[in-house]
């Protein structure tokens, strides 16, 4: 199943002139002879209208600057980090905000595509990628102020193609020849391919992952990129969405429960299924834990680097899209049914927590020891809540405003700092 939405066909310009030119002089030659009442001429008016609109060449997102906007901060954003003191959230249509102030107000960044943009990492204050649809892979050297395209999905399939073609015969990578076919097939059927994460471990080593075994790394910040698909054990060319990494090591998450773990030895990402069949959406790593999540309320945890899964129980079906783990151990957990769960023992219970306006929340970073942001299908929320100890008391939650970006407090007595 693509990530991309694949566009309605287009007709041929000769068909496009044939439509725009014949019909609407027919129709302006019957207006003429027949006299015809005023609603039905503005209903003929209107089709000429919108006729005309096929005559407009489409444009690829790939090459259409982001539009700037004064709602972008409630529009859908997919993904938020930290870039310093700086907040950075992505989203659809190139959308890029940062925050110079914890959240409290927002601008837009200058960005070169209009694609739809689901996670950002950075690796510095200053260096930060963000990816999406399209396969485009943006860079910044500012902590998020203004972006540049290092690679989009078209340059991805040639540089897989070539990669793989002159590899065929050599027995360091026995499966190019396969690799070569099976781009072939997507270049064939179309469009490009989606990155649904990246991780950079530092200004010049990271890495971008995608739909249909998308695996690419670098080693001198985005400006080359070498495709490591024979580097994974994937045969069935499921999709990865997500890339995170911790001391004990970096993991990607996929379809059918499976989970990669990258051997330092052999630089090889060996599988490790866990007890679900389904997709999972994305990892959070603490000191020893590695929890994953993903549809139906899914979430499992290891204590040592996947070998052996718990499932942790929540009190929701919905799926979980982004997670991660406090210095004193607790967990946060978001879902798309617009809840935040809490955990302050490890995993083994979790608290949802009030909010007044909830929505499907899709990513969330850290302010600071007491406070939260959280991105989702409306645009940005803030909640003062961290790590709250499993003899909490009462907690009481307060809207405000802070420019245009509607948030939730939420206070929680007796947190841990």
């Amino acid at each position: 199943m693509s990530c991309e939405l694949l566009s309605p066909p287009f007709r041929s310009p000769r068909d496009q002139a044939s439509v725009v030119g014949s019909l609407p002089r027919q129709l302006l030659c019957f207006l003429g002879r027949v006299s015809v009442g005023v609603e039905f001429r503005l209903f003929v008016l209107l089709a000429l209208f919108m006729m005309s609109l096929t005559g407009f060449a489409f444009e690829s997102p790939l090459s259409t600057p982001a539009v700037q906007s004064i709602k972008a901060a409630k529009s859908p954003l997919t993904a938020i980090t930290r870039a310093g003191d700086r907040l950075v959230a992505v989203g659809q249509r190139g959308h890029v905000l940062v925050s110079e102030d914890a959240g409290k107000n927002w601008s837009q960044a200058s960005v070169p595509v209009s694609s739809d943009l689901v996670a950002v990492s950075f690796a510095s204050d200053t260096h930060g990628w963000a990816v999406g649809h399209g396969g485009v892979v943006l860079k910044t050297e500012d902590g998020g102020l203004s972006w540049v395209v290092q690679l989009d999905g078209h340059q991805s399939s040639e540089l897989i193609l070539d990669y793989y073609a002159q590899r065929i015969g050599d027995e360091r990578y026995p499966d190019a020849g396969m690799l070569v076919e099976r781009e072939k097939v997507l270049v064939e059927f179309g469009g490009t391919q989606a990155l649904m994460d990246v991780y950079f471990e530092n200004e010049q080593v990271g890495y971008v992952v995608g739909v249909f075994n998308r695996l690419l790394k670098t080693v001198n910040g985005g400006e080359t990129w070498e495709p490591w698909a024979h580097r994974i054990d994937n045969p069935y060319e499921l999709h990865f969405y997500s890339i995170n990494a911790g001391k004990d090591g970096l993991y990607i998450t996929g379809e059918q429960g499976m989970v990669w773990c990258l051997d330092e030895d052999s630089q090889q990402f060996v599988g490790v299924a866990t007890p679900y069949d389904g997709t999972l959406f994305g990892s959070a790593i603490g000191s020893d834990e590695l929890v994953v999540f993903g549809m139906r309320g899914s979430v499992f945890l290891s204590m040592d680097q996947g070998q052996n899964w718990t499932r942790l129980e929540v009190d929701s079906v919905a799926g979980i899209t982004d997670g991660m783990i406090f210095d004193n151990g607790a967990i946060a957990l978001v879902n798309l049914a617009g809840e935040l769960l809490i955990s302050s023992d490890g995993g083994s219970s979790f608290t949802a927590q009030a909010i007044i306006e909830p929505m499907p929340f899709y990513g969330l970073a850290q302010i600071s020891s007491s406070h939260l942001a959280l991105v989702g299908a409306e645009g940005v929320q803030e909640l003062a809540v961290v790590a709250p100890d499993s003899s909490a008391g009462e907690s009481s939650v307060s809207l405000f405003e802070s420019g245009n970006v509607a948030m939730n407090r939420l206070e929680l007595r007796h947190v841990t700092q």
